[in-house]
């Protein structure tokens, strides 16, 4: 009887105070991790895509075509700072 009367409680978590979680804390942790992937998601599309190079990359390599910094680039010192 203890085992379905705790199984009651988890099922019908929502009318014992479970809206309030809902709408507070887990939406903010919800908001927090999108914002914090969206983040991340942007810098590492406009990195340098040399390896553990965190510079944010605006030109294109002529030979692979993917984006690189200033120092990285063949042409680097000939380049506008962007």
């Amino acid at each position: 009887m203890l085992v379905v009367a705790n199984l009651h409680y988890v099922i019908h978590w929502s009318t014992r105070g479970g809206y309030n979680f809902v709408s507070g804390p887990l939406a903010d942790i919800t908001l927090i991790t999108a914002f914090g992937s969206g983040l991340y998601l942007w810098l590492r599309r406009h990195n340098c895509h040399v390896h553990r190079c965190w510079r944010l990359a605006w030109h294109v390599h002529p030979g692979h075509g993917h984006p690189v910094c200033k120092k990285h680039h063949p042409d680097g010192h000939g380049l506008p700072a962007t």
